[in-house]
C-alpha cells in the first residue's frame, strides 16, 4: 500500500491559526539546519523599532504560509480541481518560499544587490577606479532586486545537500520546487504561480494576518476560511495551452476586495512608516559599508553560493549581523559609520524634513515629478538647502493589483506575469473569467488604475549643529514648484 504523503504526522501550536499540520516530509525539511536558520531572521526586519511585538521570525511566517497553502490546496483537492501530486509540491514549494532570505530580511537582500550592482570592472577592456565616498542619500535609497532571496532560495534548494536529498528521496524534482516559488513556473502551470505568487497568494495571506497580530495593527482582520472557499480552478478559453486558471466566485468578491484594500493600508501603515523607512536607511548604510569592507561574514552574492552547504551558513543571522555591525565600530576609522552606528544603537530617529504624497492615474502632478527628478539626478541642490550630506530619502510606489481597470481579457500586449498575477473571477451562471480589476461594479477596477506614490527625505542630526528645519521644507517647496 503506497504512502500517504498527505498524512499529518504533527502539529505545531500557532498563535494565529491555532495548530498548522505537517506530513512527514515537511517534518523532514523543517528538521534540517539550513530550514532553522530562518528562526533568526526577522520577518519584518527593524519595524519593531515602531512596533514592539514585529518580533516573529520567517520561520513562523514559513510554516503559516505552509497552512495556507495546505487550506487552499486541500479545498481544491476535495473539489477535484487538484490531484495529491500537486498538492504536495504546492505545500514544499510554500514551506520552503523564504529559505533564501538574507539578515534584515528585504533590506539584506538590497544591501546585497546594491553591493553587486556596483561592483567594479575588472575585464582587460577598461577598469573603473573605485568610487570612495559613497553618499548616505545614495545608499539608502537602493532597493536592488540583483540579489533577489527567491532565487537564491532556488539555488539552495537545488545545491543544498541535505533539502535536495529530502525532496529527491520523496519523488520531488528540486528544480520544480524553486520555480514553483520563483514565479518562473506560471508558464507551465498557472495555478501553481496564483497559489504563490500572485495578488492572491498564501504568502501575502499569511503575511498580512499575523503582521497585524503581531504589530497590533487591525488592517489584517480578512475572512480566511471564506475566502478559501471561493477558490475554483477552471478552464480559460483565453489559453491556447495549459489553459487552467485559479479563479474565486464571482458571488464572494467583496472578500477579496477587502483583503487587498488591507494589504494596501498595511504596505503604507506599517511597512513604510516614516519611522521604519528612516532607520531602514540608515541601517542600509551600515550594512552596505560593512559587507564592502571585507569584515562581513559574506562580501558578495558569490561568496553566499559557495557557502550553503558550510557551517558558517547557518549563521547567516539577524543576530550574527547585529554584532558584526558593533564589531565592526569598534575597528573602523570611518567616522560616518561610527555615527549611523552610535544613532542606531541608541534609537535616534532621523528627523523626516519633507514628505509629500500623490495619487494619480496616467503620471504624477508635475512638482512631484521634479522633486524625484532632482533627488536621483541633481541631489547636490538638496545637499545645500540641508547644509550636510548627511540625508537619505525614500520613493515609494503602492498599487492595489497588477493590472489596471482599463485592462480586457483578449488583450494579448500586457506583461504575462502581470495577467497571471492579477486576480480573476469566475461567474459559473455565465461560465465566464473576468478580472477582479475590470469589474465595473468593484470598487477596485477605480483604484487600481491609480497608483499611491509618497517620496520622504530625512536627515541625520551631526552633533552640536543646528536646523532650521521649516526653512528646509520651505525651500524644498520652492525648488519643487518654482
Amino acid at each position: 500500500m503506497a504512502e500517504n504523503r498527505l498524512k499529518i504526522v504533527k502539529y505545531i501550536n500557532d498563535p494565529v491559526y491555532g495548530g498548522i499540520g505537517v506530513t512527514k516530509i515537511e517534518l523532514a525539511l523543517i528538521d534540517t539546519p539550513l530550514f532553522q536558520r530562518l528562526r533568526g531572521l526577522r520577518q519584518l526586519a527593524r519595524v519593531n523599532f515602531v512596533f514592539p511585538g514585529a518580533e516573529h521570525s520567517r520561520y513562523v511566517h514559513s510554516l503559516g504560509v505552509l497552512y495556507i497553502m495546505g487550506l487552499m490546496t486541500e479545498h481544491l483537492l476535495k473539489q477535484g480541481m487538484l490531484d495529491e501530486d500537486d498538492v504536495v509540491k504546492l505545500r514544499v514549494a510554500a514551506l520552503l518560499h523564504d529559505i533564501g532570505h538574507y539578515p534584515l530580511s528585504h533590506l539584506g537582500e538590497s544591501v546585497y544587490g546594491y553591493c553587486l550592482d556596483n561592483q567594479n570592472a575588472t575585464n582587460i577592456v577598461e577598469v573603473r577606479p573605485p568610487v570612495n565616498k559613497k553618499y548616505l542619500y545614495e545608499m539608502a535609497s537602493s532597493h536592488s532586486k540583483s540579489a533577489n532571496h527567491e532565487h537564491l532560495g532556488k539555488y539552495i534548494v537545488i545545491h543544498n545537500r541535505e533539502i535536495s536529498r529530502v525532496l529527491c528521496e520523496n519523488g520531488l524534482d528540486p528544480l520544480e520546487i524553486g520555480e514553483i516559488f520563483t514565479g518562473e513556473y506560471g508558464s507551465r502551470n498557472m495555478v501553481y504561480t496564483q497559489l504563490l505568487h500572485s495578488s492572491l497568494d498564501a504568502d501575502r495571506l499569511d503575511y498580512l494576518l499575523r503582521d497585524s497580530y503581531q504589530t497590533g495593527v487591525k488592517y489584517g482582520l480578512v475572512d480566511l476560511q471564506y475566502l478559501v472557499r471561493l477558490l475554483m480552478v477552471v478552464d480559460d478559453p483565453a489559453l491556447a495551452e495549459n489553459n487552467k486558471v485559479l479563479v474565486c466566485n464571482k458571488k464572494g468578491q467583496h472578500v477579496v476586495e477587502h483583503f487587498l484594500m488591507s494589504r494596501y493600508f498595511h504596505y503604507s501603515q506599517v511597512i513604510f512608516h516614516k519611522t521604519n523607512a528612516a532607520f531602514e536607511g540608515m541601517i542600509r548604510c551600515m550594512y552596505i559599508k560593512l559587507v564592502q569592507s571585507g569584515n562581513f561574514l559574506f562580501d558578495s552574492l558569490e561568496e553566499i553560493h559557495n557557502s550553503i552547504n558550510d557551517e558558517c551558513f547557518l549563521q547567516f543571522n539577524d543576530a550574527f549581523l547585529e554584532t558584526a555591525l558593533k564589531e565592526h565600530y569598534k575597528k573602523t576609522t570611518d567616522d560616518e559609520y561610527k555615527r549611523l552606528y552610535e544613532m542606531y544603537r541608541d534609537r535616534i530617529r532621523p528627523k523626516v524634513v519633507f514628505e509629500t504624497k500623490d495619487l494619480y492615474e496616467m503620471s504624477p502632478k508635475q512638482e512631484f515629478s521634479v522633486l524625484k527628478w532632482e533627488l536621483k539626478k541633481n541631489p547636490n541642490k538638496i545637499t545645500e538647502i540641508v547644509g550636510s550630506d548627511r540625508w537619505g530619502y525614500q520613493i515609494v510606489p503602492i498599487t492595489l493589483e497588477k493590472v489596471h481597470g482599463s485592462y480586457g481579457i483578449s488583450e494579448r500586449d500586457i506583461n504575462p506575469e502581470d495577467l497571471r498575477e492579477a486576480v480573476k473571477l469566475y461567474d459559473a451562471d455565465a461560465e465566464k473569467i473576468s478580472y477582479l480589476a475590470e469589474d465595473p461594479l468593484s470598487i477596485i477596477s477605480k483604484l487600481a488604475n491609480y497608483k499611491s506614490e509618497f517620496v520622504r527625505i530625512y536627515v541625520l542630526e551631526e552633533r552640536g549643529k543646528t536646523y532650521d528645519y521649516e526653512k528646509i521644507h520651505r525651500e524644498i517647496r520652492a525648488l519643487i514648484t518654482s
